[in-house]
């Protein structure tokens, strides 16, 4: 059903500043650190930015077919996500404990919270969970100890008692030794593999953010996000109200 379709796409999801020029594997000139330094290096990295407004290309499988659509999408940082689809057409609001959704071409909305989408996507997110994998943030920690394999150009981590708002998973997370950022993390249980990619990096106010995500179920591409354009500011405006007389979806 196209309702679910979009709900799902955008929870694996005017600006005026041009991407920045920052990938995550230009390390010319730059220095190697070690995998201690890396790893915790990124532990320590949070989001510092309170207002985040980007335009971005989203790609979600419908039908076993990839479809594509342009969003705008607002982030107050700890608080809310805003989502606008082209031209205004639907909109979803996420806070600490609601997703609400409305459409005005076809008038009608829903609301839900993070247990229709966790048992859907097979683990256990929140708010912060989501906000931490849109920006390339660790969700927990990871010890030193956790290396668990070298690369040239990455560290890799795992820890097989990770807890995901109180679930235990087997989680890794690869790390660019250059700069720290997040190149792939992973999360599995119950027979269930969950992974986000991040394939490119750009730099906002010293704080690097993904450009490119990918979400993966069980090897499968099931959404891909491609920011066209980033800026902070100073405030946001997040405006949502559903209309009276729109008809109530009942999600299944």
């Amino acid at each position: 059903m196209k309702k679910i379709t979009l709900l799902m796409s955008i929870i694996f999801l005017s600006s005026c500043s041009l991407l920045y020029n920052a990938s995550k594997n230009s390390n010319d000139g730059d220095r190697k650190y070690s995998a201690q330094k890396s790893i915790k290096s990124a532990n320590k990295k949070t989001n510092t930015i309170n207002y985040i407004q980007a335009k971005a290309k989203v790609s979600f499988r419908d039908n076993n077919k990839m479809k594509s659509n342009t969003v705008t999408f607002r982030i107050s940082s700890n608080k809310k996500l805003w989502v606008n689809a082209s031209l205004g057409a639907a909109r979803i609001l996420i806070d600490q404990d609601s997703i609400k959704y409305y459409n005005k071409i076809e008038k009608n909305f829903f609301v839900t919270d993070f247990d229709y989408v966790n048992n859907r996507i097979g683990i256990q997110a929140n708010f912060q969970i989501l906000q931490n994998l849109l920006l390339g943030i660790l969700i927990e920690e990871f010890s030193p100890s956790s290396l668990f394999k070298r690369f040239e150009d990455s560290y890799v981590f795992k820890e097989n008692k990770y807890l995901l708002e109180s679930q235990p998973v087997e989680s890794t997370v690869t790390i660019n030794p250059y700069n720290f950022s997040i190149i792939k993390q992973t999360f599995s249980a119950d027979e269930n593999l969950f992974e986000v990619v991040y394939d490119d990096y750009i730099e906002i106010e010293n704080q690097n953010i993904p450009t490119k995500i990918k979400f993966l179920n069980n090897g499968v591409l099931n959404f891909n996000i491609e920011i066209k354009s980033i800026s902070a500011l100073e405030k946001i405006n997040i405006p949502f109200r559903i209309p009276k007389n729109y008809k109530r979806i009942e999600l299944e």
